[in-house]
C-alpha cells in the first residue's frame, strides 16, 4: 500500500498565496482564450502553413494571420511583415522559427496582450548542452520573454479544439467537428497525432500537447478542460506532473462535476525514464510513486495508447460504472469462458441470477438452453429482433452495472451482417427499454463494422474493440465509481540534497522520536565479541557503512554464541571496519516494512508491506 504526498513547485516564490491565486486565475483565463481564439497569427513558413490548411479543413471561421518579413501571402492569406502590423493583439499565436527567434517573438507578442502561443521549436531544455549552447538556458530566456503569457511548448506540436473547429497544428490529423467528448492532453506530439488517427469511434473534444511545459502544462489544461461543459472525459498522456499539489485540487474540482481522469504515464523503467528527459525534459518517478499519487486523485491509470483510447469511450458515454457488476451475453460458450477468465484478475464479477430474473429469462428461451452468467444464448433466435430483445431485455432487468454482448462483426463488404446488426439493435432495444447501460465488444478489434457502431450510437451503446483491453477499460471505469478523490496534503519542499546514515544511527534518530527498536550497538570489529555478550545472544550482526547491507553479505541473523559469531564475521567484507550489534527478536509475530521516502516529482511516499 503507498501513500502519496505532493512537492511544492517553486513557480511563484516570494509571493502572498493571493497572489499566487491571481497569477493562476489569470493564466487559466489566458489559456482558454489561447485554445479558443478568434484570431490567430503565424510565424515561420512550412508549419505555418499547414496549420492554415488544417483549420480550414476544420471550419474555422475566425481570423488568420500569417507575420513573415518578405512573403506577401501564405497558404493564400495575406501576410503581415512584423508583430506591429498586426489589426490588434491575437487570441493565439503559432511560432514556428528556429530556438533563437522563438525567444524574441514571444517577447513581442507578450508585450502587445497576446492571449498566449504554441511555440513549436525545440532546442531547448529537452537538449541540455549541445554545440555550446545551454538548452536549459535558453527556455528560462523563453519563460522570462512570455512574461504571464501561457505558452505550450516549446518543443511543442499544437493543438486541435475540434468543439470549436481550430486546429494550431501542423500536420495530418483525424479530427472532426463535434459538439462534446474526451480531451487528452498529450506530452508527445507523435502520440498525440496517432490518438487523433484511431479509428476506435473516441469523440475527441481538445488534443493539447505541451512538450517542455515551460509555462503552461497538464495542469493549466486541466482548468481549461474542467470548466468546458462540453468536455465529458478528461484523458493524460504524460511523462511527469509538474506541480502535485495543484493537480490534486484539479483532480477534486473536476470530480465535483462528475468529470473522470485516465492516465497513461510514460518513463517508468529506467530506460523509458531516461528517453523521458531527453525528450521533453521531464523527471518521470517510480510508476508506484505515481500509481499512489494518481489513487489519491482518484485518476484510473492505463499502460497502452489502446487501453486509454477504450476507457475514453465508456467514460464519455455514460461515465464511470456505477459498480463492478457484470453480466455477458454471447451466442458461444467459449465467449462465455474467456471472458470469465480474462475478469478473473480484475474487480469484476458475474454474480448468479436471482431466482425469479433466471425463471423469467428462462421464459423466452428453448429448454435447450442454460440460463448462467457469463450467459451463452445460443443461436435459436438469431436474427429475430424481437425474441433476441425480449430476451435481453430480461436480462437487462437485474443488479449489474452493465451488460455486455459480445458481438464479432464480418468487415469485409462481400459479406452480409444484417444479422449481426440486428443482434445490436436488439441490445438497444432492451437498454432503452430498461434504461440500463448496454456496451458491444468486439472479440477481435477490428470485427467492428459502421453499421453496427452506427446502430449502437442510436441507441447510446457503446463500441469497445478487443476484449482484452475492453475488460481493461471496463475495470478502470468501475474503479472510478469507487474511488474519488482526497483533500490534497500539504505541501512538502523539495529536497536539496542527501547523506546516507548508518542503521545504527538511523535507529538512535527513530529511539528519539519514540519508535521502539531492538536493543544494539554501534561496535567496532575487535570489539563485537564483548558487545554481544553485553546485549546478550541471540544477536544479529550488520555492518555500517553500506547502502545496501544483505547484497554485500553484511548480515548475519539469529547468532547463538560467540563461535557462530566469530564465524559470521570472518566472512563480512574485510573494508567494514563498523558493525551494528543487535538483538534478535525471537516470539515474532508478523514482519513489516514500512518505508517513508521523497520521490520526485511526486513528493513524500509511505510504503507499507509485508516482510522485514
Amino acid at each position: 500500500m503507498l501513500i502519496a504526498y505532493g512537492m511544492e513547485r517553486a513557480k511563484f516564490k516570494g509571493t502572498s498565496f493571493r497572489e499566487r491565486c491571481c497569477v493562476l486565475m489569470a493564466a487559466e483565463q489566458l489559456l482558454a482564450r489561447t485554445l479558443n481564439p478568434r484570431s490567430i497569427a503565424l510565424f515561420g513558413t512550412g508549419p505555418a502553413q499547414s496549420v492554415i490548411e488544417q483549420c480550414h479543413k476544420l471550419g474555422y471561421t475566425g481570423e488568420l494571420w500569417p507575420v513573415h518579413p518578405t512573403r506577401e501571402t501564405l497558404a493564400g492569406v495575406k501576410c503581415f511583415k512584423a508583430v506591429a502590423d498586426l489589426p490588434h493583439p491575437p487570441d493565439a499565436a503559432f511560432v514556428a522559427v528556429n530556438r533563437h527567434a522563438t525567444i524574441e517573438v514571444i517577447a513581442q507578442l507578450a508585450k502587445i496582450g497576446t492571449g498566449g502561443a504554441v511555440c513549436y521549436a525545440s532546442g531547448f531544455s529537452e537538449s541540455g548542452m549541445h554545440s555550446g549552447v545551454d538548452g536549459v538556458a535558453l527556455q528560462e530566456q523563453l519563460k522570462n520573454a512570455a512574461g504571464e503569457m501561457p505558452i505550450l511548448g516549446p518543443n511543442c506540436y499544437g493543438y486541435i479544439n475540434a468543439l470549436d473547429g481550430i486546429a494550431l497544428w501542423p500536420d495530418q490529423h483525424g479530427c472532426k467537428p463535434l459538439t462534446s467528448g474526451a480531451a487528452i492532453v498529450s506530452q508527445s506530439g507523435n502520440v498525440g497525432l496517432n490518438l487523433t488517427l484511431q479509428q476506435r469511434g473516441l469523440d475527441l473534444a481538445y488534443l493539447v500537447t505541451v512538450g517542455n511545459q515551460a509555462t503552461a502544462g497538464v495542469e493549466e489544461c486541466l482548468e481549461v478542460f474542467i470548466d468546458d461543459s462540453r468536455v465529458t472525459a478528461i484523458g493524460l498522456f504524460i511523462e511527469a506532473i509538474v506541480d502535485p499539489i495543484r493537480f490534486a485540487k484539479l483532480a477534486l474540482k473536476a470530480d465535483q462535476r462528475n468529470l473522470r481522469i485516465v492516465a497513461l504515464q510514460t518513463g517508468r523503467s529506467d530506460a523509458g525514464a531516461m528517453i523521458a528527459a531527453s525528450h521533453t525534459a521531464s523527471l518521470a518517478g517510480r510508476r508506484s510513486a505515481y500509481q499512489a499519487f494518481f489513487n489519491r486523485c482518484g485518476v484510473a491509470m492505463v499502460d497502452t495508447p489502446v487501453e486509454l483510447i477504450e476507457t475514453l469511450k465508456l467514460l464519455i458515454q455514460d461515465g464511470a460504472l456505477t459498480g463492478n457488476k457484470l453480466v455477458s451475453l454471447s451466442c458461444s460458450g467459449g465467449e462465455a469462458s474467456l471472458i470469465a477468465d480474462l475478469c478473473e484478475k480484475t474487480s469484476l464479477v458475474f454474480e448468479p441470477f436471482a431466482n425469479d430474473q433466471h425463471s423469467r429469462i428462462s421464459e423466452t428461451l428453448t429448454e435447450l438452453v442454460t440460463v448462467g452468467n457469463p450467459f451463452d444464448y445460443h443461436t435459436f433466435m438469431w436474427g429475430d429482433r424481437t425474441a433476441t430483445a425480449n430476451t435481453f431485455t430480461q436480462v437487462m432487468f437485474g443488479p449489474q452495472d452493465a451488460t455486455l454482448l459480445i458481438l464479432d462483426t464480418p468487415p469485409r463488404n462481400d459479406h452480409d451482417s444484417k444479422t449481426w446488426v440486428t443482434a445490436a439493435q436488439s441490445l438497444g432495444d432492451a437498454a432503452t427499454a430498461t434504461k440500463r447501460r448496454g456496451v458491444i465488444i468486439a472479440t477481435l478489434p477490428e470485427c467492428v463494422t459502421e453499421e453496427v457502431r452506427t446502430a449502437a450510437t442510436a441507441a447510446n451503446l457503446v463500441v469497445l474493440q478487443g476484449l482484452n483491453d475492453a475488460i481493461i477499460a471496463l475495470n478502470a471505469a468501475a474503479w472510478l465509481s469507487t474511488n474519488h478523490p482526497e483533500q490534497p496534503p500539504a505541501t512538502v519542499t523539495a529536497f536539496t540534497a542527501t547523506k546516507l546514515i548508518n542503521e545504527a544511527d538511523a535507529k538512535s534518530l527513530l529511539q528519539k522520536n519514540h519508535v521502539t527498536v531492538p536493543i544494539g550497538k554501534k561496535s567496532t570489529r575487535d570489539d563485537v565479541a564483548n558487545t554481544a555478550t553485553e546485549i546478550g545472544y541471540p544477536i544479529t550482526l550488520k555492518g555500517l557503512g553500506l547502502a545496501h547491507k544483505s547484497e554485500s553479505g553484511a548480515v548475519r541473523v539469529g547468532l547463538q554464541n560467540e563461535q557462530e559469531l566469530t564465524q559470521a564475521l570472518t566472512k563480512m567484507p574485510p573494508s567494514i571496519s563498523d558493525f551494528l550489534v543487535e538483538q534478535t527478536i525471537t516470539d515474532v509475530v508478523a514482519e513489516i516494512l514500512v518505508s517513508i521516502r521523497r520521490d520526485p516529482p511526486v513528493g513524500w511516499l509511505i510504503t507499507l508491506g509485508a516482510g522485514g
